[in-house]
This record gives C-alpha cells, sequence and structure tokens, in this order.
C-alpha cells in the first residue's frame, strides 16, 4: 500500500514537473502538443477534484448575517414536548410568532414534536421539529380571532383554537409555506435549542451562560463551514422565549435553525432521497475526503459511512455524496467525550496533523485544501466577530488557527511536489497563496 502511494505520487509529480521539459526534446510541433497535453491534464485535474459548489438559498431564514439575532415566541405545552419517553404520537400544537422587518406582528400555526438522540435522552428541553401547518388553517384562525389585538392573550386564544381543531391528533406532515419567512423550506425545520439541565455532563453545561456558548460555539462550527459554499446546512441564530399554554414565559434562551436536508440537497442539485432504479454503489470517494476533511478539521469523530451523523444526498447518475452536520459533540466543545479523549492541541498532532500529511502528492487533496485555504478570511471573520464571550471567542481561534495552520504548510510542502498543480489553481482563482 506504501509503495503503491510512492510510485502515484512519483509518478504524478513527475508528469507535472518534467511534462513541459520533455516537450523540450520533442520535434517540430510535437513540442506545442506535449504543452498542449500536460495543460489539459492540469486543467482536468482541477475541474475532476474542485469541491461541489451549492447555490444559496431562496428563503428568507437564512439570508441574514451570521449574528442577526431573530426573536421568536413559541407558546404551547413544553411541560408534555419535553417529556422523558419519546413517542411517534408525542408533540404538541404550537404558535410560533415573530416581527416582520418594520415591526409588524406576524405568527404561525405549527406542531412540534421532540427529536434528536443524546439531547432528547438526557436535556430538560429538547430539540425540536416544527411541522407547519396548512395556510388555511391560519387563514380560518385569522377570520376566528380576528378582533383580539396583538398579545399575549391573542397567542393563548391562537393556540387553544388550534389545539381544539387539531383534537390532539399528531400533525406527521406538514405543507410547504409561501408568504412567509419560513418559505421555501419545505414542510418542516429543525431548530436546535438549548439544554437546560442534564442528567449527562458532557450534554448542556452546569450554567445558564455555559449553556449559551456551547449552543453558539456548534452555531458557528456551521458557520465557519458554510463559507466553503460546499455540501453543508445553513443555520439561522435565533432567540427563543418559550411560553406555556397560559401564555406564562417559561425561559428566552438561544436557538438555531437547521436547513432541511431537503432544500440543501436542492441547492447542491442532488436529491434528499436515492432516484428509482438507479444503482448506487457507496459514497463517492471525493464526496467521502471533503467529508473528512472538515470533519477532523472541526475535531469531529461522532460519524461513520453508515449515516451516522452526516448526510448522504444523491446524484441520478448513481454517485452519494456525504455532508457533515451536528456538531453538538465536537471535540471543539467536548475534548474529552469517549470518541474525541484528547484535548485539541494533542488532536492536532496525534490525528488531524499525521491524517493531512498522508495526503502529500494526493490531488485531490491539493484542490480541496487550497479552496479551504482561500476561503480562510471569510471563515476566521465568522469568529472574530462573533457573539461568543472573550474566553470562548480565543479558544475558536485558537483551534482555527492552529489546525488552519496545518492545511497552510501542507500547501507550502505540495508547492515543492505539485508546481504546476498549485499554479494553475491560483491562475483560475486569481489569488496567490502565501
Amino acid at each position: 500500500m506504501f509503495i503503491c502511494r510512492i510510485v502515484n505520487i512519483t509518478a504524478t509529480a513527475f508528469l507535472l514537473l518534467a511534462g513541459i521539459g520533455m516537450s523540450d526534446h520533442a520535434l517540430g510541433s510535437g513540442k506545442s502538443v506535449e504543452t498542449s497535453a500536460v495543460q489539459g491534464h492540469i486543467n482536468a485535474l482541477v475541474d475532476r477534484y474542485r469541491p461541489l459548489q451549492c447555490g444559496q438559498s431562496k428563503s428568507p431564514l437564512f439570508q441574514a448575517a451570521a449574528n442577526d439575532v431573530l426573536k421568536l415566541e413559541i407558546i404551547s405545552d413544553f411541560a408534555h414536548v419535553n417529556k422523558e419517553i419519546y413517542s411517534e404520537t408525542g408533540g404538541d400544537s404550537a404558535i410560533v410568532s415573530w416581527q416582520d422587518k418594520n415591526g409588524n406582528a406576524e405568527y404561525l400555526p405549527v406542531f412540534i414534536k421532540d427529536r434528536g438522540n443524546s439531547r432528547r435522552d438526557f436535556c430538560e428541553w429538547v430539540p425540536l421539529r416544527i411541522i407547519f401547518e396548512s395556510p388555511l388553517v391560519k387563514e380560518q384562525l385569522d377570520r376566528s380571532l380576528k378582533k383580539i389585538p396583538p398579545g399575549k392573550k391573542r397567542l393563548v386564544k391562537l393556540y387553544n383554537e388550534l389545539k381544539s381543531r387539531r383534537k390532539n391528533n399528531p400533525l406527521n406532515k406538514g405543507v410547504a409555506q409561501k408568504k412567509n419567512l419560513f418559505r421555501k423550506l419545505g414542510d418542516d425545520i429543525k431548530l436546535v435549542t438549548h439544554c437546560g439541565k442534564s442528567s449527562w455532563k458532557r450534554v448542556g453545561g452546569d450554567s445558564r451562560e455555559a449553556q449559551e456558548e456551547r449552543l453558539l460555539q456548534e452555531y458557528y462550527i456551521y458557520q465557519v463551514l458554510d463559507q466553503m459554499g460546499s455540501v453543508t446546512l445553513k443555520t439561522r441564530l435565533a432567540e427563543v422565549t418559550y411560553r406555556d399554554p397560559e401564555g406564562n414565559i417559561l425561559v428566552t434562551r438561544k436557538a438555531f435553525f437547521r436547513e432541511p436536508k431537503s432544500r440543501l440537497a436542492r441547492r447542491c442539485g442532488l436529491s434528499k432521497r436515492p432516484y428509482p432504479k438507479v444503482e448506487y454503489n457507496g459514497i463517492d470517494d471525493l464526496s467521502w475526503f471533503q467529508l473528512e476533511l472538515f470533519n477532523r478539521f472541526v475535531y469531529f469523530k461522532d460519524y461513520d459511512r453508515d449515516g451516522r451523523n452526516i448526510n448522504l444526498l444523491y446524484r441520478d447518475d448513481g454517485k452519494i455524496f456525504a455532508g457533515p452536520y451536528d456538531f453538538d459533540l465536537s471535540g471543539i466543545l467536548v475534548p474529552d467525550y469517549r470518541p474525541n479523549s484528547n484535548s485539541l492541541e494533542a488532536n492536532l498532532r496525534h490525528y488531524f496533523q499525521s491524517w493531512i500529511k498522508y495526503h502529500d502528492g494526493d490531488e485531490k487533496a491539493v484542490v480541496h485544501i487550497f479552496f479551504m485555504i482561500k476561503s480562510k478570511n471569510r471563515m476566521r471573520r465568522v469568529l472574530e466577530n462573533s457573539l461568543l464571550n472573550e474566553k470562548k471567542k480565543t479558544h475558536m481561534l485558537n483551534w482555527f488557527d492552529s489546525y488552519m495552520s496545518v492545511l497552510e504548510q501542507f500547501m507550502k510542502t505540495n508547492r515543492k511536489l505539485m508546481p504546476a498543480l498549485i499554479a494553475e489553481l491560483e491562475k483560475q482563482e486569481k489569488i496567490e497563496l502565501k
């Protein structure tokens, strides 16, 4: 295995380093043909290994800046929703309300269900799946309660009327929205909430501040990776006030929305589900390399090829693309979680650095890491401008700078091994890496 890898590196390096030089010994027009062939090979490498680029979200929910906090209120029976035992028939009707950019009160009738794994099992407050009711239901509520002014009383009336209409029957499939903040998202969306009291110390935090900082760190990991514009989920920061069925405020805490998998797939020219009659033969190698690069960069080990903590997306030519998500147990946040078990510094030396070094002379690694370094300044600004407290911000920046420096050293090493490839990348992107 090792000998074969050296042979591949040597052959590729010889072609890229010596290819043009070889043409000097060619006769007549053979020189330009040889040079053209080498250049064509280099261009083909760039095109082949360039990271898949995804379009921007068309939903207004995900068109805000990283630190733009959406303030929401949700009224529901959270004592029931947050119960310890998960049930397919669980959940409750709810009213989500907010103010638009002009200060006008808006609301949406929904059904909320608990979800997640570790947080659902160990947290006082569970992550939520928000299922959208039909716009016709909202029109009916508007007509029946049109004389009640905005405020707590109206929210309570709306909630009780909605719950009466639903008659405790769970809404398992929602209806896509068209004329509000949640349009262009499909029929539901996931909300990552604070944990509250936890029976497992590695989930949540010992104080409100610790919980909020932990949630923000997870949110900013998504935001950092999103600067690559590839197969990662969009997120939107929120501050949610939770009310009980009588309208009393329970808590107000930070949370964030996570883009539905179907919308990620659509932005990336992929599908949430396999195409009928298409034979799939595992995850595309290039896609898996990118997933590994992203997950190793953010010190996340809790995933596998069977679909654990990864998004599997499909193309109609039989290729499966893998995208990362669910970073609540990243080693940046929880270094003593069992799959992590090392400090950021130890993981950098023993897990990340050695893996990157192994890919010296690997064309796909050179191309992918080039584009990651190209996004460095945008990625770092996310953390520099974050809402984290100074201690956590420093921690996140130390992680980013130390792990990014390994990628930069990789490019310096491979500039000697594959100068023509890197020169072409810099030419096409009109930048020069240091």
